[in-house]
């Protein structure tokens, strides 16, 4: 296949509405690597915030993935997981990894890809960032044996802290969940035999809480159910949506603190000890346990990502962890 050839991405053109466009792609890289896709994952609730334009202006440098074309105003190209398989040059046959938004063909800096060894599926692989961010909050917390832990919110991010606690610790986390389709998806997850759904809850319960529902309420859960000096990893990411909380009551008599965990920085506990590659590696060894397969659903055609991710910004669906077929 031609290096200078085309592809189709998807584009968010205006809140809420998203279309395939035709793009070209051009060797204008110091050393291009070129990729055919074969997945890309979507990060459901990131995605959505996006796609509603709710990203606040202050935050559009950082929030900026790799490979994005247009602005967070709209239109955008935007996505951060996707696996592909190089067709062409001493990298011929090889499966990598790139952050780069939806699209069916990519050319991307080489040092910017991660070669898959071949004992990892493509479709476990585009779980690689959800992964990671689950491992960082996870050393935020600073979790050890004979931790209480509580997770609200069973989306990817909450699942993949319970499954990162289960097999780097071999401790269970309960869960605080609303939905009943997500409770019966819990159910099926072979790392919750030791884990309960929290419907009980007492205050001062659990001494850490990881909280990822995005939700006021469910931040209000999570700070009410910490014990003394307990810590809430908030994971979610608000956009423009303000947040509403009552702290008159327990939480500063109780010293109870509320500590932000996101993936593009280390966390501080192991700062000084690993780096980005170290990270990723780990990353990897987790995701070698074939059990989180489960969570690889539904599949989506490209062709019919429109709709779907027009279903997403509406919640008229709410999938844990979809992904993209090319």
């Amino acid at each position: 296949m031609s290096t200078n050839s085309q592809a189709y991405a998807y584009w968010l053109v205006s809140p809420s509405l998203g279309e395939i466009r035709e793009t070209s792609i051009t060797p204008s890289l110091k050393e291009p690597l070129f990729l055919d896709t074969l997945y890309s994952g979507i990060s459901p609730g990131t995605e959505r915030l996006v796609g509603l334009a709710k990203v606040p202006e202050e935050c559009w440098e950082t929030m900026r993935c790799w490979y994005m074309e247009g602005s967070f105003a709209l239109p955008l190209k935007y996505g951060y997981s996707l696996v592909g398989q190089a067709d062409e040059g001493d990298n011929q046959g090889k499966r990598f990894f790139v952050m780069h938004p939806h699209q069916s063909r990519v050319v991307v800096e080489s040092s910017d890809a991660l070669e898959l060894p071949d004992w990892l599926p493509s479709k476990r692989a585009t779980l690689i960032p959800n992964t990671e961010t689950a491992l960082n909050a996870v050393w935020d917390a600073e979790v050890s044996q004979g931790d209480r832990i509580l997770i609200v919110g069973a989306g990817i991010i909450g699942i993949l802290i319970s499954f990162v606690l289960s097999k780097e610790y071999g401790i269970g986390a309960d869960f605080l969940e609303q939905d009943k389709q997500r409770i019966q998806y819990l159910e099926q997850l072979p790392w919750l035999q030791n884990s309960r759904l929290a419907t009980d809850y007492q205050e001062g319960d659990y001494n850490i809480v990881f909280h990822t529902s995005a939700s006021s309420s469910g931040l209000q859960s999570a700070i009410n159910a910490l014990a003394f000096e307990g810590r809430c990893i908030e994971l979610s990411w608000y956009g423009t949506q303000s947040v509403s909380l009552q702290l008159g009551g327990s939480f500063h008599y109780q010293r109870k603190q509320i500590i932000a965990s996101q993936v593009s920085a280390i966390a501080k506990p192991m700062r000084n000890l690993i780096d980005y590659r170290q990270r990723k590696e780990r990353v990897l060894r987790l995701l070698a346990d074939a059990a989180v397969d489960i969570l690889l659903e539904p599949v989506i055609d490209f062709k019919d990502l429109p709709k779907f991710m027009s279903l997403l910004y509406q919640r008229q669906v709410q999938p844990v962890s979809p992904l993209i077929k090319y």
